[in-house]
């Protein structure tokens, strides 16, 4: 009798055992999966707010990149009297060989009439030629264009004439960001006001939203555009302008 209950005590205390391991690995378990689900969830909060992070810097990225420069009058830049009653607009690019032609034929007449008050120009230099060099020049000649007049407004319009004095050959390599700040500071413009803006394309964004408006919201097709008093003038040469220019003068 005393090894039957001997026995029994012992399957049962056995029984025992196996019940309380299989708790035991059902609580192990139980844990192993919540902890699982924990990180689950961890990794994919964390990974949330990763990838809202990167869209926050991406977007304030691109908000700084297409950040206008100031000194900006209806998005171009602004010379001669405010009463002035007839407006040009002179849409160019500076690898343009006919703006260039254009600025030849007719800067000294526009001078005199922003002196005089006979009219106010707005330039909207834009890049629509980058193909026609292998360093994207229209582009960097807008963006440093953009950074003169960003920190010294008063040599926008000489550092102008400088690259369309010196604009460089179609399908050739463009010049160089260190000539473009070399005329820059010859327009008066301090190289430490501009040198990190060109060399590290500061307004790209904002020459890049401004070349698409000529395009998509304006539908110009090519520069120079001249626009009088919202007039598209389609033939530029000085007899034209100024006839364009007393008509508008009279309405």
């Amino acid at each position: 009798m005393v090894n039957a209950r001997q026995a029994k005590s012992a399957r049962e205390k056995a029984a025992e055992m196996r019940a309380e391991a299989a708790r035991q690995e059902a609580r192990r378990r139980a844990i192993a999966i919540v902890s699982a689900v924990v990180a689950v969830i961890v990794v994919a909060v964390g990974a949330g707010i990763i990838i809202q992070t990167a869209r926050h810097n991406q977007q304030t990225k691109v908000q700084a990149a297409t950040a206008p420069p100031q000194h900006l009058t209806n998005g171009g830049f602004f010379v001669g009297k405010k009463e002035s009653k007839v407006t040009i607009e002179i849409w160019e690019d500076f690898q343009c060989p006919a703006c260039k032609n254009f600025e030849e034929l007719n800067a000294d007449q526009l001078t005199k009439w922003e002196a005089d008050g006979t009219v106010k120009v707005e330039y909207h230099p834009v890049a629509i030629l980058d193909r026609m060099s292998t360093t994207n020049y229209s582009t960097r000649a807008l963006n440093a264009a953009a950074a003169v007049i960003n920190t010294t407004p008063d040599s926008f319009l000489k550092f102008h004439t400088l690259l369309f004095a010196n604009q460089p050959p179609e399908n050739g390599d463009g010049l160089p960001d260190s000539q473009l700040i070399d005329y820059a500071v010859q327009a008066g413009v301090k190289r430490a006001d501009v040198e990190s803006a060109i060399t590290g394309q500061k307004y790209i964004g904002w020459a890049t939203k401004v070349t698409e408006d000529f395009s998509k919201v304006k539908h110009f097709t090519g520069t120079p555009t001249l626009v009088i008093n919202g007039t598209v003038l389609s033939d530029y040469a000085p007899d034209k302008l100024k006839a364009a220019v007393e008509a508008a003068a009279k309405k």
